[in-house]
């Protein structure tokens, strides 16, 4: 069986996470990401830790894990990701709950920065005086961690035309031209983007993805950048 195959089979994961996998397209992802056993990931918004039980398997005694996602997000998702990486029992995966303005890793260290369904958390405002990080200090903090020809692979849920990024993270979703232009001020190169990366679904793309008519069922465009 191919390492591909294993990883989507292993017994570190739920069949919660198995009935996200068509969904979300998780074997193309980590095509996408060409991650391998070894690399040194850096994991933002894990949400549950659905990917993040993936992730866990794939970086084997060789790697490192890093999974980030500050606190006042445990209000949206709880503590499920850091409980599975807690659990997982590796020492070479960890959680942070710090800010992404400060990313917890050295610089040139991480190999691939995976961000699926959250960069648009950047423009939420959850409550007065909430935010989740500056989007040009964030990104700007994802080129200094990543090593020279390290990757950012970043999928998210897509904005109707004609609306800036400030009306998308209201949707909670990107404008993929936006969010080009912020990261490649920072010297990240675009190497390979899809904007019907998921696009077989009714979603009107001008609803917030909570509503339940697209809840779970967005069209999503996938972003990889270079440094």
């Amino acid at each position: 069986m191919s390492l591909l195959g294993r990883l989507m089979k292993s017994e570190g994961r739920s069949n919660a996470d198995r009935a996200f996998d068509n969904r979300r397209r998780a074997a193309d992802t980590l095509t996408l990401a060409e991650l391998e056993p070894g690399h040194s990931v850096l994991e933002l918004e894990p949400g549950k830790g659905w990917f993040t039980g993936l992730l866990l398997e794939l970086i084997g005694s060789s790697g490192q894990l890093t999974v980030q996602q500050p606190s006042e997000l445990d209000a949206f998702f709880g503590k499920d990701a850091r409980r599975r990486v807690e659990r997982s029992g590796k020492p070479n995966a960890r959680y942070s709950s710090s800010s992404w303005e400060t990313l917890d890793a050295d610089e040139a260290s991480i190999d691939r920065v995976i961000w699926l369904q959250g960069p648009h958390e950047l423009w939420f405002v959850p409550g007065p005086g909430i935010t989740f990080g500056r989007p040009s200090n964030v990104f700007a903090e994802i080129a200094r961690v990543l090593k020279p020809e390290g990757k950012l692979v970043l999928i998210d849920n897509l904005a109707p035309s004609g609306i800036g990024q400030a009306s998308a993270g209201a949707l909670h979703r990107s404008v993929p031209e936006e969010l080009r232009a912020l990261i490649e001020e920072t010297g990240l190169r675009l190497s390979h983007e899809d904007r019907n990366w998921i696009s077989e679904t009714d979603d009107p793309l001008d609803v917030p993805t909570y509503d339940p008519k697209v809840h779970l069922k967005t069209k999503q465009f996938a972003q990889v950048f270079m440094r």
